[in-house]
């Protein structure tokens, strides 16, 4: 039986919509490349969720390597608000497993200064019961440690919970401590695959 539920955030719970903030910037194609080469695409973003590089000097470093899109890639950093947005159905969705008895956590690969814009912004952090991520733990799914950190220190019973995450390689690093995973495609799935594991909502 179904006790805890995991999500992660990106893509679960707020849509990680770097694409389309670039095509409403009205970006060329080779500025869109350039950008998202330099920034979320490069082994640099990996390292800035794990909290392991300061964001000043990423910045610098990411307009060093495309000093034709400087200017664009702080604007980028600098835009959190319009590149993570929560969606519509995420603190209603928590607020019912809640309502239903369920233990809530979060387990995100997260960078400090996005994360600073989802704790004042986003209405579903204020009803979970607590997470794990990534930048504050100086590792990242789906290396095994972020894991046992999260069951640790939440005393979670991983054959009594379910974890939730839109990328399968996640979903793969938590199977081997008992989780049962939902790779996130939409809402309505997210429903229904709970409800098939016996999830009231």
């Amino acid at each position: 039986m179904i006790h805890t539920i995991v999500f992660d955030i990106g893509n679960v719970l707020a849509h990680f919509r770097w694409r389309e903030y670039l095509e409403e910037c009205g970006y060329t194609e080779e500025m869109k490349r350039k950008i998202g080469k330099a920034t979320v695409l490069s082994s640099r973003w990996h390292e800035l969720d794990r909290g392991v590089i300061d964001e000043t000097k990423l910045i610098a470093a990411c307009g060093k390597e495309e000093p034709s899109v400087e200017k664009e890639i702080l604007k980028l950093f600098e835009d959190a608000s319009k590149i993570v947005q929560e969606y519509e159905y995420s603190s209603e969705l928590v607020r019912r497993l809640k309502a239903n008895g369920y233990r809530v956590y979060l387990l995100s690969n997260y960078a400090r200064f996005s994360f600073a814009y989802a704790k004042e912004n986003f209405e579903f952090i204020k009803y979970v019961d607590g997470g794990v991520i990534s930048y504050e733990v100086k590792c990242t799914k789906p290396e095994a440690k972020i894991y046992h950190i999260l069951i640790e220190k939440y005393g979670i019973k991983p054959e009594e919970a379910v974890f939730l995450d839109d990328l399968p390689a996640n979903l793969e690093g938590a199977k081997p401590f008992g989780f049962k995973t939902i790779q996130v495609t939409s809402f309505e799935q997210i429903i229904n695959d709970l409800r098939a594991l016996g999830v009231r909502i």
